[in-house]
């Protein structure tokens, strides 16, 4: 009878425990999404304006480093810039 109420006892502490260990999972996950979020409201650096596929695998994308405006052409492995503008384009 007593070696049961052991089991018992230890089995609720295990169950505890791991309770614990996956609230603090969550409790990090939950953290980390709300930081990330407001890391990428700071930033601002690198801003993606607008993006048009023109193959199967090619992109051709306007985005802002900076002051900088830059057109980028993208395939798998590469990227080029095609084109630096010193102010935003017009008509992009």
């Amino acid at each position: 009878m007593n070696e049961s109420v052991s089991v018992a006892g230890s089995l609720a502490q295990t169950a505890l425990a791991l309770g614990m260990v996956l609230a603090a999972i969550f409790a990090v996950a939950w953290l980390l999404r709300r930081t990330q979020g407001l890391r990428a409201g700071r930033a601002g650096v690198l801003q993606v304006h607008a993006g048009v596929q023109v193959g199967s695998r090619e992109r051709v994308v306007w985005l802002q480093a900076g002051d900088t405006h830059l057109l980028l052409g993208v395939a798998p492995g590469r990227v080029q810039t095609l084109h630096s503008f010193a102010e935003p384009p017009t008509g992009l």
